[in-house]
């Protein structure tokens, strides 16, 4: 009859093999549906993130090259797997910022003073 030391060692060494393989199937689906969410954002028009941290709209596609677009217009080329996915930035874009002025445009205020220091003339 084997030693019952050698019967536990084998016996952990075969659930340790077990858990590894469960670990690497369970991270194999979650990069394909990271890579497959990645494919379905690359649309012109949607705001992306590369694994460089720059933040861009998709222009087109052509292959494994992606053009992107800042929000100034300018576009620049990046392979499609530095691409993480689709994100809005954290900054405001340049269209929010044309809202934001044109709601303030007017400048009257009626909550505000027009004369903060109070003199009257």
């Amino acid at each position: 009859m084997p030693d019952p030391m050698i019967i536990m060692i084998i016996v952990m060494l075969v659930a340790f093999w077990l858990m590894s393989r469960f670990a690497r199937k369970q991270q194999a689906r979650m990069i394909a549906e990271q890579e497959r969410r990645t494919e379905e954002a690359l649309v012109p028009g949607t705001w992306v993130r590369t694994r460089a941290g720059f933040y861009g709209t998709v222009v087109e596609v052509d292959g494994d090259v992606v053009t992107l677009a800042t929000p100034l217009g300018d576009e620049s080329l990046w392979a499609k797997n530095t691409i993480v996915g689709a994100e809005e930035p954290p900054f405001a874009s340049t269209q929010d910022e044309e809202d934001d002025g044109a709601d303030g445009a007017d400048g009257a205020d009626s909550d505000q003073d027009p004369d903060p220091a109070g003199d009257k003339a």
